[in-house]
């Protein structure tokens, strides 16, 4: 029988939204001080929309599973990110407030919280030519390209240097005439370790069928850079 963990509490941003990471055995009597910390949180920052990840929640009680949606109705909107069908199972047969869904991936989260809610500075733009040389004056926060926000769901396959490729899921957080910034909401997506020394190394985006588009597209681009903030990080793909 694999040993029960204790809870494990991370803090990151996907977008502009908050991210809080869960993990280990959650039991009722061990949850205040993960759940005041989250509240504390919420109201410091008086944060509006929040995503809960359980993605590494081993195991949760009928007490613990109380706690966490009353900590997650203070926000106008919480996500409860649950990829794991036993996790999110325990979810389902409870009743939740109109304002906490319930999210098995991706898909699911960006149509939930939609472009309006990942608003990214203009450093994370990408230029279309990355061919003509650009003044020391440029700065990644004076991109030309008009940024467009959104949340979309897509799907990465990147070359690695060995010639295997690589796959992941991530959301896009905005897109421009010359690429898009895609970052991670699975806590299994490649870590930025091992990301590093891949830019110019060509990916394809999928982007799953939608209500737009009735098909999936695979668009080729290359890396332009990562850009990494506390413990969350993204990549900037440049379109070929």
């Amino acid at each position: 029988m694999k040993q029960a963990e204790a809870i494990q509490l991370g803090l990151r941003k996907i977008g502009s939204v908050q991210v809080f990471d869960l993990g280990g055995a959650l039991t009722g009597e061990e949850m205040d001080p993960v759940m005041q910390k989250i509240e504390q949180v919420i109201q410091r920052k008086r944060l509006r929309r929040v995503i809960l990840n359980l993605q590494k929640v081993q195991s949760i009680d009928e007490i613990a599973l109380r706690k966490i949606i009353a900590c997650l109705i203070r926000p106008q909107r919480s996500l409860i990110f649950a990829p794991d069908g036993s996790c999110r199972e325990l979810f389902t047969h409870t009743h939740l407030p109109s304002s906490v869904r319930l999210c098995k991936n991706e898909e699911e989260v960006a149509e939930a919280f939609g472009s309006f809610l990942f608003v990214k500075d203009k450093m994370f733009e990408v230029a279309i030519d990355d061919k003509q040389p650009l003044p020391k004056s440029y700065g990644l926060e004076r991109r030309r390209n008009k940024r467009i926000r959104v949340a979309i769901p897509v799907h990465l396959a990147f070359q690695m240097k060995d010639g295997t490729t690589l796959k992941a899921k991530a959301i896009a957080t905005n897109v421009s005439q010359g690429g898009v910034f895609a970052e991670f909401l699975d806590l299994d997506a490649p870590e930025y370790s091992k990301m590093q020394g891949l830019e110019q190394s060509q990916v394809t985006i999928g982007v799953p069928p939608n209500d737009t588009f009735k098909e999936e597209l695979a668009i080729p681009g290359k890396i332009a850079r990562f850009e990494l903030l506390k413990k969350q990080y993204g990549i900037a793909i440049q379109f070929l």
